[in-house]
């Protein structure tokens, strides 16, 4: 299954998860690519603690997550992208501390425009496609 839910921060999906994993068994393989819309809007630990409460409910329904890091936004200010960057390393060490696992995709999509649209935001086809098979490969891997 595959659900996505344009323009949702941490907490829409952190109070929707039951319902969006209703029906997918005890071991349902679950990767969530989410935060940049919390970006400037929360304070760091604020995001961090939304983050933990959606682990939380993550856990008591698989073992089978994997949290895809944020990506760079090549148009937004240099200080963005440092909290951007700041909360993919919290993110990265709280997945190893949690069990889960963290897809890092700063690198290929740092300073590479031709992937996002317009609006130096959004990813246009070609940053999408690379975005969902990395996500493709990881289900094919088992998470794990």
């Amino acid at each position: 299954m595959v659900c996505c839910l344009p323009g949702a921060r941490v907490q829409d999906v952190s109070e929707r998860v039951a319902g969006i994993l209703k029906g997918e068994g005890k071991q349902a393989e679950v990767v969530v690519h989410i935060g940049t819309n919390d970006i400037g809007r929360k304070g760091h630990e604020v995001l961090q603690q939304e983050f933990r409460e959606l682990g939380r409910k993550l856990k008591d329904r698989t073992s089978r997550v994997v949290i895809s890091g944020l990506l760079p936004v090549p148009r937004a200010s240099e200080a963005r992208n440092r909290k951007i960057e700041q909360l993919n390393t919290w993110l990265n060490s709280w997945c190893r501390r949690e069990g889960f696992r963290y897809l890092d995709h700063w690198e290929l999509f740092r300073g590479r425009c031709d992937l996002y649209k317009k609006d130096g935001l959004h990813l246009n086809w070609r940053g999408i496609n690379i975005l969902a098979a990395r996500f493709a490969s990881v289900t094919r891997e088992g998470l794990n």
